[in-house]
């Protein structure tokens, strides 16, 4: 009787955790999700946002500029052209107010410049802002919103003769005084992240020459001043495409190294590598509680793993064509979007996951 009792415990305990896992899956039955841009149109490099309210922004670029969607209370929102040029969306939200900002990079006046524009859900879409307006190409946006509600803007430019990442701030979205030169950040393709004591981190490409491979570099803004770069990767191999993610006291960076996706977490002693995969073109999302979900790019199409209790448990997207992935993540739920398909047959894919349980992964501080 002690044995069927113990067995009958076990079984319970593995039906348990299969259905907590079966739960994570994709709100789509983990398939290919829905598709939310126009169909015919060659799509490409999706942004996500999820606001404090679980309303989910997302943008991409067409041939014909920038579109946008929401997805609220269940339900996907008309399609909004929000420009009729332009690419590179990014996306970022207010921690606590129902308000978003989307970044683009767009050819104005013979030069690529870098336009702003901010919605809320009572007055909608600002008009667009055109925030660099400068002799140089400003390309590579990025936002991050700190928790007093400043926005955060950067991106690369040639301004000063050499690809510079520059900063500006704006207390509301819509107004922004002149930028600055980050005068030591020599790079492109930035990506920005504020811990929880205000403190704003970066992290870019560089390589000095073209002979040179690209290397991850940071640099974090102290008391007003941004301290002196650091290289993350030798440069053994290219190192590229980062992206950095805070909550609370934790934050992440991943990037692509050679033929690997790397995922690395902040700690006392400065940045330490935790995960890496065969893959590319990594992103990652941290919930309000604490779960990370990242996902990459593989050969046979997309794949992610979150952390389940001391596991990593892998989904794989054997979906050809599938690239670009992007996440976001809110309190309680993750958001992807990705783009699928070739030419004027890729589209853009969103699905929505609220896990049953969440956990921790050991490897924060």
């Amino acid at each position: 009787m002690r044995d069927k009792g113990f067995l009958t415990l076990l079984f319970l305990s593995w039906v348990g955790v299969v259905l907590a896992l079966t739960q994570w899956m994709p709100a789509h039955a983990q398939d290919a999700g829905i598709p939310i841009a126009t169909s015919g149109q060659q799509s490409a490099a999706p942004a996500i946002a999820i606001g404090p309210e679980n309303v989910v922004h997302i943008a991409w670029e067409q041939e014909d500029g920038i579109w946008y969607r929401r997805w609220q209370l269940g339900h996907l929102t008309p399609l909004m052209h929000i420009s009729a040029e332009g690419k590179n969306p990014t996306l970022a939200v207010d921690p606590y107010d129902d308000i978003a900002y989307l970044a683009w990079e767009q050819a104005f006046a013979g030069n690529y410049e870098i336009f702003t524009r901010k919605w809320d859900a009572l007055q909608g879409w600002s008009a667009p802002h055109n925030v660099s307006n400068n002799a140089g190409g400003s390309t590579s946006p990025t936002l991050v919103v700190s928790s007093m509600g400043m926005v955060h803007l950067l991106w690369s430019d040639t301004t000063p003769g050499s690809n510079t990442l520059y900063h500006a701030i704006s207390s509301n979205g819509e107004s922004w005084p002149v930028a600055t030169p980050i005068d030591a950040a020599r790079g492109s393709h930035p990506s920005a992240a504020i811990d929880a004591q205000g403190v704003l981190h970066v992290a870019w490409q560089y390589r000095a020459s073209f002979a040179d491979n690209l290397r991850i570099w940071t640099s974090s803004k102290v008391d007003g001043v941004w301290l002196s770069p650091v290289a993350l990767t030798d440069g053994t191999s290219q190192a590229f495409s980062p992206q950095l993610r805070s909550r609370d006291d934790k934050m992440l960076l991943v990037w692509q190294e050679g033929t690997q996706s790397i995922l690395a977490t902040m700690q006392d002693s400065g940045w330490q590598q935790a995960r890496a995969q065969a893959g590319a073109a990594p992103a990652v999302a941290i919930s309000g509680q604490g779960a990370v979900e990242w996902a990459w790019q593989t050969a046979q199409g997309l794949a992610r793993e979150y952390h389940h209790a001391v596991q990593w448990p892998r989904i794989n997207w054997s979906v050809p064509g599938a690239r670009h992935v992007a996440l976001a993540a809110q309190d309680d739920c993750f958001g992807l979007v990705w783009i699928q398909g070739q030419d004027a047959n890729s589209q853009v894919f969103f699905t929505y996951d609220r896990p049953v349980t969440t956990y921790q992964p050991i490897f924060y501080k």
